[in-house]
């Protein structure tokens, strides 16, 4: 419907001034809880060209630097939550001195302002979420913004994107880059939705296409983290893409992946330590990172994107889809990797590489209160330790079995082995998860890609048992995903 909705507002946008149906549609895309409908949304609007983006240009100045009216907004934000926590202790106070004097009549006056604490705190996390969600949104759509826009508006477009990266180059901010790493994320998802259109899309300007190319290249050379990195080298494999049947050729689908991943992170990251003879020891990339990159020469080599790469990690592990072969065939969807394409489609090393991303967002994301999203994203970045032992060698600590009860979910942490500095275990319970539960399909489709009783006894080097993140056996993995599977039964 969200995409009927969009199209319409296109059709129409030539004869009738669609920015307030615009702006309307922005809003549901802050308030709207399913992580699902939000990503619709911001797709939708990202292609709504001029009319979409008026909607940021009467809202947002241009001259306003996005992350300090963030930070602005949040510092006005904690400053009321402040004052009402002042008010209500000096209320508590005065009602707790006088339940020795009067009684029953000021023990009900307390019970009520412990409820109005309670609600103090529910009011204040919406608010803290739906400010967060509106930069989301805004992160997730100035890139596909740009690519939509006509000439008139893409500089200004430009410009304000250009606001958004400058908070990642250390020279700009002198030192570390102050943007949260939350909020490079969606701006690397954000990159990854413009590239997902084709070049001869009606809503794709050409001329937005080399300066998103080279924005996507300079982010990448600056970013922190890893889920960033991945999503930007989607992003570039499918602006590398013809518009044609075919693929690159696989020496050259190679050396132009190694470019790519010869530039993730180089910009920021943390000094290495010298060797013996003072040279700097090899960058390790993160695993999922270098999986990612495998699995991008392949989709240039063969020009088959959707069977290596995805838009979103919950949509595709949602959609079991249709296995296609479109080998020498010439594409009729707008989209490079359009919203029918489910997890069947999938190369089985794509397939293994979502399920994982996927555990590790869950994990990190949780109930989705951005200050400890952003905590437990500063944690995920550990040099030396790129995965947890919970994703690597042991997965007992995740408990994915774990129910919750009528009070608050455990802490992160809580069941983490104890030389574990990442602090993520357990795996949330159900009903605590911001992009949903993985669907028991396939959940059991990852059991499949495991080999066999038989096959499980063939040596390492003969047949690959696990992902090579992965140090564990086949029957603890095996364990894991069909206790996975058994959540969304229960």
């Amino acid at each position: 419907m969200l995409k009927q909705f969009g199209g319409a507002l296109r059709h129409v946008s030539d004869r009738v001034d669609t920015t307030p149906l615009y702006w309307e549609l922005f809003r549901l895309g802050i308030e709207e809880s399913s992580y699902s409908i939000r990503l619709a949304v911001a797709q939708e609007f990202g292609a709504g060209g001029n009319a979409a983006f008026a909607v940021i240009r009467e809202r947002v100045g241009l001259s306003t630097d996005p992350v300090r009216e963030y930070e602005d907004r949040l510092t006005k934000l904690r400053a009321w939550k402040r004052r009402e926590y002042e008010t209500w202790s000096a209320n508590m106070g005065r009602a707790r001195s006088a339940t020795s004097l009067s009684g029953a009549a000021s023990t009900e006056r307390v019970r009520r302002l412990q409820q109005d604490r309670r609600a103090l705190n529910r009011r204040y996390r919406t608010q803290r979420v739906v400010l967060f969600r509106e930069f989301v949104m805004r992160a997730w759509t100035l890139p596909m913004l740009l690519g939509s826009v006509d000439e008139a508006h893409r500089d200004e477009a430009h410009e304000r994107l250009t606001k958004w990266l400058r908070h990642l180059d250390p020279n700009v901010v002198g030192g570390a880059p102050d943007l949260p790493l939350a909020l490079e994320a969606a701006l690397a998802q954000g990159f990854k939705y413009a590239a997902n259109r084709r070049p001869r899309q009606p809503e794709t300007y050409p001329g937005g296409r080399a300066g998103l190319i080279r924005q996507a290249e300079t982010v990448l050379q600056q970013s922190r983290c890893w889920y960033a990195q991945l999503s930007l080298l989607h992003a570039l494999c499918l602006w590398e893409l013809q518009d044609c049947a075919g693929g690159h050729g696989g020496a050259t689908a190679v050396q132009t992946v190694r470019r790519w991943l010869s530039m993730a992170g180089t910009v920021n990251a943390a000094p290495g330590h010298t060797d013996a003879s003072g040279a700097t020891p090899r960058r390790c990339l993160h695993p999922f990172v270098a999986e990612a990159g495998d699995l991008v020469a392949l989709a240039l080599e063969t020009g088959q994107p959707e069977r290596f790469l995805w838009i979103d990690e919950k949509g595709v592990a949602d959609n079991v889809g249709a296995r296609t072969d479109l080998r020498g065939s010439h594409r009729r969807h707008s989209l490079w990797i359009p919203p029918s394409v489910g997890w069947s489609t999938l190369d089985p090393r794509a397939q293994r590489l979502v399920a994982d991303v996927l555990v590790m967002l869950n994990l990190i994301e949780r109930d989705g209160h951005p200050d400890e999203v952003e905590e437990r994203l500063a944690r995920a970045e550990q040099p030396g330790a790129p995965l947890p032992p919970c994703i690597r060698t042991d997965r007992e600590p995740l408990r994915p079995g774990l129910r919750v009860g009528t009070s608050t979910p455990p802490e992160p942490g809580t069941t983490c082995l104890p030389d574990c500095t990442f602090q993520l275990c357990p795996y949330p319970p159900r009903g605590w998860l911001p992009r949903g539960e993985i669907r028991e399909p396939f959940c059991r489709q990852q059991q499949a890609l495991l080999p066999g009783r038989v096959r499980r006894w063939l040596p390492r080097g003969v047949r690959r048992k696990t992902p090579h993140w992965v140090g564990m056996r086949v029957r603890e993995l095996d364990r894991f995903w069909g206790a996975m599977a058994r959540r969304t039964r229960e």
